[in-house]
């Protein structure tokens, strides 16, 4: 599996792009805001990201999970192709699926296993966040509240963490992945749609939950960074 850099400050990229433009029915949507754009992984179903196990990715008591993604399969699939999953031979602490007629969101995490409806057939990105509160999990799409979830992140043993796949390697993801961050918080909605479109790491106008970062994702180089131990 990759390898992944500790660290405890780093530069997030700032990359030119349209506030929101797709050219084609298979291009990749371009999202950005004041010269900041997020970071985007394309994958074309057959590559996928691994990363060990690490405290970072284990669920919190409260917890939120942020990503952009853009499914871009034009046959469906035989299965729901996974965003992301922290998973082991015991099954996931999460998972993240989008589901293959494009129509919701899939949502595991132990025994535990529940669907947010969303239409993602519209060839853009979408901003993602679920945010587990300790006693649901709510999913917000776009900044709107599409439902809450009774079902929470449980902390299980997993052997790592993986981007467009569950376990690596098989039944990968077509399309694109970005702006992934990780909190061991119930992040505000309102302070996710603030910050959606900008550096959470510029000091200059500082994200009130950057204590509780814990991952972000570094997408150009195809990596993850641990901003928290």
């Amino acid at each position: 599996m990759k390898t992944f850099t500790h660290v405890i400050a780093v530069t997030s990229l700032a990359l030119s792009g349209l506030a929101l433009s797709s050219c084609a029915e298979t291009a990749t949507s371009v999202v950005s805001e004041n010269g900041y754009a997020i970071d985007v992984l394309e994958l074309d179903g057959t590559d996928t990201l691994a990363f060990d196990p690490a405290p970072a990715f284990e669920p919190a008591a409260q917890s939120t999970i942020e990503f952009w993604v853009q499914p871009k399969w034009s046959e469906t699939p035989e299965f729901d192709p996974v965003v992301l999953a922290s998973s082991g031979e015991q099954g996931a602490s999460y998972l993240v699926a989008i589901q293959r007629e494009k129509d919701g969101l899939a949502i595991m995490s132990g025994e535990q296993m529940d669907v947010a409806p969303f239409d993602f057939t519209d060839g853009e990105l979408h901003h993602v966040a679920l945010i587990d509160l300790g006693t649901s999990v709510a999913v917000v799409i776009d900044g709107e509240l599409i439902t809450e979830l009774e079902m929470t992140f449980q902390a299980m043993e997993t052997d790592g963490f993986y981007v467009g796949s569950a376990f690596g390697g098989e039944d990968g993801f077509e399309g694109v992945i970005g702006g992934m961050r990780i909190w061991d918080t119930a992040v505000p909605t309102d302070t996710l749609v603030a910050f959606q479109l900008k550096d959470v790491l510029d000091e200059s106008d500082p994200h009130p939950d950057l204590d509780s970062l814990s991952v972000i994702s570094n997408f150009a180089e195809e990596d993850l960074i641990v901003v928290k131990q």
